[in-house]
């Protein structure tokens, strides 16, 4: 019996005792009332006194919730015999007792079958008419008059009682059933969202398939569940398991099989498979196919026996759970393409700069920890900015990829080869002492430079060494290696060395000549770029003001102020390709013609080269990118969204700010707020929307003016 039948038998002994208790007290007050035509008041008493006790029996003594059905049948039974024998003696075919047979036929219509309800009613019929057995008074009382409405009303009300009630059983049912499947889409929901959490979270494979498979083994009602990986025609997988207590007792661990009928019937196409198997204990396999996108990838695989049976609907929400599996395997399958594909250069396939990092820290901790020799290299292409200018950039990536090769093919297959960066790659030689490594590396220098590459280009590499006798870190040993790589590039080219103490004083020495030397170049480039700011009083001190407002915008983006330092350098000579532009288009007063444009547009190309011996190579590609757009259509190089350096990005906004703020011969200067707003207008076409976002930043500090005015401001 269900909990919702003893709580049915439970109210129907309760009620039945109410009726008995409140028939006892009518008849109580009845006996004392004048004019009762009561024979024999010794029996209405008597009948009164069993009411209150049967009732009380009924209410308070029966364990209803829990006693049989047959008790309230007793009790109605007898409450038709008691009112037939009150009709009895308290006037036959007029007796009011007959009244309290209502009771009976409302009482059987609510709590009674239909088929049983009606049988009552057909009882109240006869004890209505029993007065024709022994009162003579019944014709004259027109009691079959009486039984011909009174008898049809019993039908008719109890009909009209199981009418309701069936009509409330129904919308019971039904938000019980909505309230079920509101439960069930929450708990799915929340699988979903635990599914889910732990593939953004980055768990295991193994810890995701084993949470979906104990989420689906719950809310199925299963005693154990699998998700299993058809990896090819003959074999499968299972990726993640859950079992139903294997200690409780009465509940036998079952193993999620997979018979091969049953993956076959899968891989045709069906939603769900039934597959029940006879034996000491019925055992009842259900499975849906798990699919991403059109493939077939595995499938959900639930277990019951007896008595643990699926619950109907099961096909259906297994199908809905195999469903969130395929999602999950699909996000966790996509997340996995991205690392990888974050981890790898796409040029070349080979390991990027951050995954050669990452894997250097865990092999030098595995190198230290079991005190085995490790080596790290980096190999730099010789005079490549050269030839990319000289053979184009499609050569040049040609190049790169079989430098790459050439690297594959002379170091070992445990060793790790990456791409570092625009002509620089890396290596790790596994357990591999110094002068081991050096030979290899010597060996890859040799083939590269007397291989003829494609395109008959011929090309040759420097090589840097340190290993973990001179390092005690990963840091420290990409950054010493780097420093045994410069030597090499100092004396002649086409070199391996290996890193040494007495290299890095010498190199000291020397990189402060060079900054020296570079200061000088720089302030060289800087005075030249003022010369040409001055031809025209409209772009006196342009540079600076660019510069300083290039400044501010990467402080706002966040940069750290030695990156800040080397935005500010190249803005100040952003311009210096300008001095190849004629005056006569430089200076003239009014739009360009297309012609006049293309000689302006070579400008940037052109101070790229110009400062390309004395800026670091991002410094440079800021100069040669100050007029690319974020939508594609600016130059030389026609860059789109992200291609853009950011930096690159803040001097162009810095570059147009500068221009819409100051006066020019064919326009008045723009105020502080209609510049802005230009800007706005522009984000994600001419500007970068983070440009433009730092510039709010500044605004909101009150730190955007009138050029004249904004070039005297601190500049972070």
């Amino acid at each position: 019996m269900t909990a919702a039948a003893r709580r049915e038998l439970a109210l129907a002994g309760r009620v039945s005792g109410v009726l008995w208790l409140a028939g006892a007290v009518m008849l109580l007050l009845t006996l004392p009332l004048p004019g009762s035509t009561i024979e024999a008041r010794w029996v209405v008493a008597v009948v009164a006194v069993f009411a209150v006790a049967w009732g009380g029996l009924m209410l308070f003594a029966l364990p209803s919730a829990h006693g049989p059905v047959r008790v309230t049948h007793i009790s109605t039974i007898l409450i038709l015999a008691g009112v037939a024998a009150l009709a009895r003696v308290s006037g036959g075919a007029v007796s009011p007792a007959l009244d309290y047979l209502w009771f009976v036929v409302v009482y059987a219509a609510f709590f009674y079958p239909p088929r049983q309800a009606a049988a009552y009613w057909l009882g109240c019929g006869l004890v209505h008419a029993l007065p024709f057995l022994y009162d003579g008074r019944a014709a004259e009382a027109n009691l079959a008059r009486e039984l011909v409405v009174v008898v049809p009303m019993y039908c008719l009300v109890g009909a009209i009682v199981v009418a309701g009630r069936e009509l409330l059983d129904g919308a019971t049912r039904r938000a019980s059933e909505l309230e079920a499947e509101q439960r069930r889409v929450t708990e799915q929901q929340a699988s979903l969202r635990r599914v889910a959490t732990a593939v953004a979270a980055g768990s295991p494979a193994a810890g995701i398939f084993a949470l979906a498979s104990l989420d689906a083994g719950r809310l199925l009602g299963a005693e154990s569940a699998a998700i299993v990986r058809f990896d090819d025609h003959d074999r499968v997988s299972v990726l993640g398991r859950w079992t139903h207590d294997e200690t409780a007792p009465g509940e036998p661990h079952v193993g999620v099989e997979v018979p091969g009928s049953l993956l076959q019937r899968l891989s045709c196409g069906e939603a769900v498979v039934r597959d029940e198997v006879a034996g000491k204990a019925r055992c009842v396999r259900m499975a849906a196919p798990v699919r991403t996108g059109a493939a077939l990838w595995g499938a959900l695989v639930v277990v019951a026996t007896a008595p643990r049976t699926f619950a109907p609907g099961t096909e259906e929400r297994l199908h809905d759970c195999a469903d969130l599996i395929a999602t999950a395997v699909a996000n966790a399958e996509d997340r996995a393409r991205r690392d990888s594909e974050a981890a790898v250069d796409g040029l070349t396939g080979l390991p990027n700069h951050r995954a050669f990092r990452e894997r250097l820290v865990g092999e030098v901790a595995r190198a230290q920890r079991h005190g085995r020799p490790l080596t790290v290299a980096l190999v730099d292409v010789d005079g490549f900015r050269e030839l990319n200018d000289r053979a184009g950039m499609e050569i040049a990536d040609a190049v790169l990829v079989e430098i790459g090769e050439l690297l594959g093919q002379t170091v070992r297959e445990e060793d790790v080869l990456a791409r570092m960066g625009a002509d620089e790659y890396g290596v790790i030689f596994i357990e591999s002492a110094r002068h081991q490594a050096l030979l290899v590396a010597d060996r890859a220098r040799r083939a590269i430079g007397e291989s003829p590459l494609r395109h008959r280009v011929r090309v040759t590499v420097s090589i840097g060494l340190c290993d973990l006798e001179a390092a005690t870190s990963a840091e420290e040993a990409l950054r010493r290696a780097g420093a045994a790589l410069f030597w090499a590039k100092e004396h002649g080219r086409d070199l391996c060395w290996l890193y040494d103490p007495a290299v890095v004083r010498e190199l000291d020495e020397r990189q402060g000549t060079r900054e020296l030397d570079r200061a000088q170049a720089l302030a060289g480039l800087r005075a030249l770029a003022r010369v040409i700011d001055a031809k025209d009083p409209a772009t006196h001190e342009h540079s600076e003001r660019v510069a300083a407002l290039s400044a501010r915008l990467a402080t706002a983006r966040g940069w750290a102020p030695g990156r800040v330092a080397l935005l500010r350098d190249a803005a100040l000579v952003h311009d210096v390709g300008k001095i190849g532009v004629p005056d006569a288009i430089l200076l003239k007063d009014g739009p360009l013609d297309d012609d006049e444009f293309a000689v302006v547009r070579e400008h940037a190309v052109l101070g790229a080269r110009i400062v390309g011996d004395v800026l670091e190579e991002e410094q440079i590609a800021w100069v040669a990118g100050h007029h690319e757009r974020p939508d594609g259509f600016g130059y030389p190089a026609a860059l789109r969204g992200d291609a853009v350096p950011e930096g690159a990005s803040l001097l162009a906004l810095a570059d147009a700010w500068d221009v819409m703020v100051s006066d020019r011969s064919y326009r008045e200067p723009m105020t502080v707020d209609t510049a802005l707003a230009e800007a706005h207008a522009c984000a994600g076409t001419q500007f970068a929307a983070a440009a433009v976002e730092a510039l709010d930043s500044l605004a909101r500090r009150g730190e955007l003016m009138p050029a004249a005015a904004r070039l005297h401001q601190p500049t972070a």
